[in-house]
């Protein structure tokens, strides 16, 4: 299958103005700056659009004292500046990638001619039927596990609806902000300078998952598994869309029916060795995935799939 890595459509369009140290070095201040201003203008923004519909219910407290947000608009305005922040963020740091090494940003994205939106909602529908039923699972065994958040959020129908619609539309921005960054800009930058596809893999993983700064090496382990599924799938099917649709179904489901949204970050804990299973199952799981979409036909024609 590596053969298969070593040939895709992704790093195609690979220049040698991708192996520029200079645009690199560059890349990081001026994308950092970049990226700061498109934070504070989109978190102002969704401060603004929150005042003008009836405030934020106090999550503005919330969020600078750390505590966790409860109720249906203390989450949305949450899960809001989640999603709009990390998305101009990201847009503004891949832009001045962009613009510094000479290619279009919408390579970053994909291969393809276009979005392709269908293989998006694949990756959301495929996780949802073959893993996600093992993370309810996992849930629903854990003495200590805190129940479903969309039944806590209200005893109401409609107020679930809500909840459910709100947090698949927010969190469909925040995963393709994540996937824009590791995946579409730093799965190009480590693929013009290593030929071998399992180098991009193994440092594109090491890094997301070392961004995330959790000081429990079994929550580094699952984000490394997924870091590199998840690049598994852009190296072979062309492009971030069906890995932006399976991170984000894995945030839904989370915030759905496993663990309410949290500003705290997880306290330190002892190793569970149980991870030393998960996390190869997981990535296993990625990797048969993006697999199924490359080599089922009727997968392929559906979502208009060309892979050499």
């Amino acid at each position: 299958m590596l053969a298969e890595l070593r040939r895709s459509p992704f790093l195609d369009d690979l220049t040698p103005d991708d192996r520029r140290v200079v645009p690199l070095l560059l890349t990081l201040p001026i994308g950092v700056i970049a990226a700061l201003l498109a934070a504070l203008i989109c978190g102002v923004a969704v401060v603004l659009a929150f005042a003008v519909g009836g405030g934020d219910d106090g999550a503005m407290a919330l969020i600078s004292r750390g505590e966790t947000p409860v109720g249906l608009t203390q989450i949305t305005f949450v899960v809001s500046m989640l999603a709009f922040v990390n998305g101009g963020m990201a847009l503004a740091f891949v832009g001045v990638a962009a613009v510094l090494h000479h290619r279009r940003l919408a390579s970053y994205f994909t291969a393809a001619p276009r979005f392709r939106w269908r293989l998006l909602l694949l990756g959301l529908g495929l996780f949802a039927v073959t893993i996600g039923p093992l993370l309810l699972a996992s849930a629903a065994l854990d003495p200590k596990a805190p129940g479903a958040p969309i039944l806590a959020i209200s005893p109401h129908l409609g107020g679930r609806l809500a909840y459910a619609a709100i947090a698949v539309a927010l969190l469909l921005v925040a995963a393709a902000a994540e996937e824009l960054v590791f995946r579409g800009w730093l799965v190009k930058v480590v693929g013009a300078w290593f030929s071998d596809p399992r180098g991009v893999l193994v440092l594109s993983g090491l890094l997301f998952s070392a961004i995330h700064f959790d000081p429990n090496l079994d929550a580094f382990l699952v984000r490394l598994a997924m870091g590199v599924g998840l690049a598994w799938m852009t190296l072979r099917l062309g492009g971030i869309e069906f890995a932006v649709g399976v991170h984000a179904a894995n945030n839904i489901l989370i915030l759905l029916f496993i663990q309410p949204m949290s500003l705290k970050p997880d306290a330190p804990h002892a190793f569970p060795p149980e991870t030393l299973v998960i996390a190869p199952l997981m990535l296993a799981g990625y990797v048969a995935m993006a697999e199924i979409v490359a080599r089922w036909e009727p997968l392929r024609r559906w979502t208009r799939l060309a892979i050499p």
